[in-house]
């Protein structure tokens, strides 16, 4: 990380998702945002917060020349390093999270991965059932960017401990953190971004998916 830090994707550009992005940017790491809507699109391209949170005005100033966005996502995987994946995964009746929106944000990112000859970092930031990602998840990625899992790319489940209304303090200051990885190298990698963008030394663990 000392050297060059890596380019960095971000699905999902809601009250999670951007201020998520604008942390990185803040960070001076380069920064694309990727959302369905257009008008969220629009707004962190003319450097206006899409949504109110403390902190975030402060943060988009600081760091709008590295963060931009785009409805676009298999366009930015490609032009980035590493891809969060920060879309909803609503609940049903019987509590289980859906992965529909996930699921869809790992198609396009696929789609990016299948015309890059890099290594690229998918980290899965959504809140997801355990079994989720290193099932369904791996295997849209794979199927769909014909590449494997592990010497192509690799894949993390990082989930967040955030309130609204801190999520900035949070993502900067966390308690502790949870690293469920594929691979040691997929670890590593996310493992070096936390400590370079954390303003503290958090607390981390290392396991596999369904222990996160």
């Amino acid at each position: 990380m000392a050297d060059k830090k890596p380019a960095i994707s971000v699905f999902g550009l809601g009250k999670l998702g951007c201020p998520l992005a604008a942390c990185f940017a803040a960070a001076g790491y380069e920064v694309t945002g990727i959302d369905l809507n257009p008008r969220v699109v629009e707004a962190i391209n003319e450097g206006v917060p899409p949504i109110i949170e403390s902190g975030l005005p402060a943060l988009f100033e600081k760091g709008q020349k590295h963060l931009g966005a785009t409805q676009y996502g298999a366009q930015a995987v490609a032009a980035t390093d590493v891809t969060f994946v920060i879309v909803p995964t609503p609940s049903g009746s019987d509590g289980t999270f859906s992965n529909t929106y996930v699921l869809s944000a790992c198609e396009a990112i696929a789609n990016g991965l299948a015309s890059k000859e890099t290594y690229h970092l998918v980290v899965i930031t959504s809140t997801v059932m355990p079994g989720s990602t290193g099932g369904e998840i791996r295997k849209r990625l794979e199927q769909h960017s014909g590449k494997r899992c592990g010497p192509d790319f690799g894949l993390c489940y990082g989930p967040t401990f955030v309130a609204l209304g801190t999520v900035i303090r949070d993502f900067l200051n966390p308690d502790y953190l949870l690293i469920g990885e594929a691979d040691i190298r997929s670890g590593d990698l996310l493992e070096g971004i936390y400590r370079d963008f954390c303003e503290i030394v958090p607390p981390m663990a290392r396991m596999n998916f369904v222990n996160a």
